[in-house]
């Protein structure tokens, strides 16, 4: 126990003697008894000097005591709560870190948990001195701090506190305490550490206090309202990396309910501002489901896609953003030297790619011979199909080489006779062993009914199998083909499909930036059953949709995530990127060519756009699915992970004046009430003494 005011000690501890300076002059007074007789007056003195003598030692004791308690109550006398070396007053440091993260912008009962935390972090600025050093620490993805040290200027701390704005990403305490071990390493005094947040279990799971100091002691302040409810849109996924114009995409939504109540409300989906779509959603209370629903994207260019919910008390997740690019119609290749293109394997082939009238589809094939593949023509296009292919010069093999290096996709259906030599030539212009499969006798089945190879199996996880997964693998057993060729892996790339003899079916390979893919059997329709089948089509156009090296940019990022991009250097010097909010943003250029490489981190959730006469380049940006479910963690962990590492934790329950936390617990009104308690058992020592004295004879 100490005393705010243990300066006037030294002075009050003379009043406390007043009782006794009291008793004494009192001795000095004569007493006068007036009574009948001196007899009387001797007896009765001799009955009562004894009680009298006892009764001024008492009241003396009883008045003293309630003096001194008084005494006491004026020195504000505070329990401490933790152990501190007496007559210590060196200065305090104090480091406040204020959770800056997306689930501290849940509003409860009016006020965000951020603007809680915010107020309880006024009240410790509030219990500073003037030689106390003070930090603020934001644990966002990113720490920030207030000072580069521990700073005594506690008006700025009061300034950058105001100015702290909404949190959109994690919240890496781990960093934080990084960031506090090198605040805290020319600091001698014995560290306070104030944690104000709503301890939301993904932020805190696996928090690392060992860099800390061990003699510091952290406060763990609860700033959450009493229950988080809270309904989220976890994240939304188009089916296909590649939409063309006239597709109709399929969209996945997850979303998240993280409440009691089950929920059953609609999805909103609204497309550039205009065009919207709704669909009901339900999902069970804490559990998350996932919705599907086809949305038509619209004409060629890039095309905002806005998801909602009704919004409730955490209304940053209730939206999700999507750029969805939309290419123009795609020509395709067909390389193939069949006496009557118009039949069998290259009918086939340019029916499944566009099987639409007037060629209306969003994939256009075009068929020319092998002595017809130059440069210019593939400078055209992007993706290539062999089939029935003739032979291969050098030339065409060395152009094929390059096409593939820098980004484009190739097909090789293996089902004409000058195959082998062609990939030997192939082989020759990228390089020795780079192609996946050696190819070895023809084999071409006689009768149908016996004979033909059937795949067992594959590697489903490949994007170009993406058709045959789960349920849909038994399409794969309707497949019989009778024109293959003997071929043994070579170890470049990856086999995807393999017959039941452990002939390879299909393989892939990476060259430079393109990727080729070889078929080892026909589209034919004596060569197998597969255009026959109703999956030939789809499989084609997916092979189409994912053959590309080119990376497109994702649909969406998150908050604090990086952003790059390659634009045109006459776009941004006319157009400025803005932000959701409308404001320009400065971004990070570098000049390639007549194009200029761009970079910048989005600190807001909604579309980065670049707007011309139309909209040129656009970048969704969502919030991060995991702070949405605001239950917290074990609150009884924190300490019990302290006293591991040697530091002292305490967790703040309530509103606490945290004035009483450091300094200690005031306990003067028990003194005052101790007094008060004596003046009682002093008028009972009165009754009693006159009930006493009434009963003598």
């Amino acid at each position: 126990m100490n005393f705010l005011n243990a300066a006037l000690l030294p002075g009050l501890v003379l009043l406390a003697g007043l009782p006794l300076i009291i008793h004494l002059l009192n001795l000095q007074f004569p007493r006068l008894f007036e009574f009948s007789s001196v007899k009387r007056i001797r007896e009765t003195i001799a009955q009562r000097s004894r009680i009298f003598r006892w009764r001024h030692l008492l009241l003396l004791l009883l008045r003293t005591a309630f003096l001194v308690l008084l005494l006491l109550a004026f020195l504000k006398p505070l329990l401490q709560r933790f152990d501190s070396k007496p007559g210590q007053q060196a200065p305090r440091a104090v480091l406040i870190v204020l959770d800056h993260s997306l689930s501290m912008e849940h509003k409860g009962g009016g006020l965000s948990s951020r603007q809680r935390a915010e107020n309880e972090a006024d009240k410790i600025l509030a219990t500073l001195g003037t030689e106390d050093g003070v930090n603020i620490i934001t644990a966002g993805q990113v720490s920030q701090t207030c000072f580069f040290e521990l700073s005594r200027n506690h008006a700025e701390a009061k300034h950058f506190l105001a100015a702290i704005k909404p949190g959109y990403t994690r919240a890496d305490f781990s960093q934080a305490n990084a960031v506090i071990a090198r605040l805290l390493a020319q600091s001698g005094s014995r560290p306070e550490i104030y944690y104000l947040s709503d301890f939301q279990r993904r932020n805190w799971a696996n928090v690392d206090f060992t860099a800390l100091p061990p003699a510091a002691r952290l406060f763990f302040v609860d700033c959450a309202p009493p229950h988080p409810d809270n309904r989220a849109i976890l994240g939304a996924s188009l089916s296909q990396s590649q939409v063309l114009a006239g597709d109709t995409v399929t969209l996945e939504v997850e979303v998240g309910n993280f409440r009691d109540k089950p929920m059953q409300e609609p999805l909103k989906i609204v497309l550039d501002g205009r065009t919207s779509f709704e669909k009901e959603v339900s999902v069970a209370p804490w559990s998350t489901a996932k919705v599907t629903l086809p949305v038509p994207p619209g004409g060629p260019g890039l095309h905002q896609c806005e998801i909602s919910i009704a919004p409730d008390d955490l209304t940053l997740d209730d939206h999700y953003f999507l750029t969805i690019p939309v290419m123009e119609k795609e020509g395709i290749l067909i390389v193939s030297d069949t006496p009557d293109p118009k039949r069998d394997a290259v009918l086939f082939l340019k029916t499944a790619l566009n099987p639409y009238e007037d060629q209306s589809g969003s994939l256009l094939p075009e068929q020319v011979p092998a002595a017809g593949l130059t440069s210019a023509r593939l400078a055209g296009v992007r993706k290539v199909f062999f089939t029935r292919t003739g032979p291969l010069n050098d030339a065409a093999c060395k152009f094929v080489a390059d096409f593939v290096f820098h980004g484009g996709g190739v097909t090789y259906f293996l089902d004409g006779e000058h195959d082998p030599a062609n990939l030997a030539g192939l082989e020759r212009a990228m390089g020795p062993n780079a192609l996946p499969l050696k190819l070895g006798a023809r084999r071409v089945v006689k009768n149908v009914g016996t004979g033909a190879q059937q795949i067992i199996r594959g590697d489903f996880k490949s994007r170009y199998l993406r058709l045959f997964r789960g349920a849909n693998r038994q399409n794969l057993a309707l497949l019989e083909f009778y024109d293959i060729y003997d071929a043994a892996p070579t170890g470049a790339g990856n086999v995807l499909l393999t017959y039941a003899d452990d002939t390879p079916a299909m393989a892939s390979l990476n060259h430079g930036l393109g990727t080729m893919l070889f078929l080892n059997f026909s589209v034919g329709e004596f060569s197998s059953n597969l255009a026959r089948q109703r999956i030939f089509p789809a499989w084609m156009q997916e092979i189409v949709k994912n053959l590309t090296s080119d990376e497109p940019l994702p649909v969406s990022t998150q908050v604090g995530d990086p952003v790059t991009d390659e634009i045109w250097k006459s776009e941004l010097a006319a157009n400025p990127l803005r932000k959701p909010t409308g404001e320009s943003l400065e971004v990070k250029a570098e000049a390639v060519g007549e194009r200029v490489g761009i970079a910048f981190t989005p600190d807001e959730v909604g579309f980065y756009s670049m707007r011309g006469t139309k909209l040129l380049h656009s970048y969704a940006v969502n919030p991060p699915p995991d702070e949405s479910d605001l239950r917290p963690i074990d609150r009884a962990l924190l300490p019990e992970q302290l006293s591991e590492k040697g530091q002292t934790g305490f967790f703040v329950q309530g509103r606490e004046d945290f004035e009483n936390l450091i300094l200690g617990k005031p306990i003067f009104h028990w003194f005052v009430l101790a007094a008060v308690a004596l003046l009682l058992v002093e008028l009972l020592f009165q009754l009693f003494l006159q009930r006493t004295a009434t009963k003598q004879p």
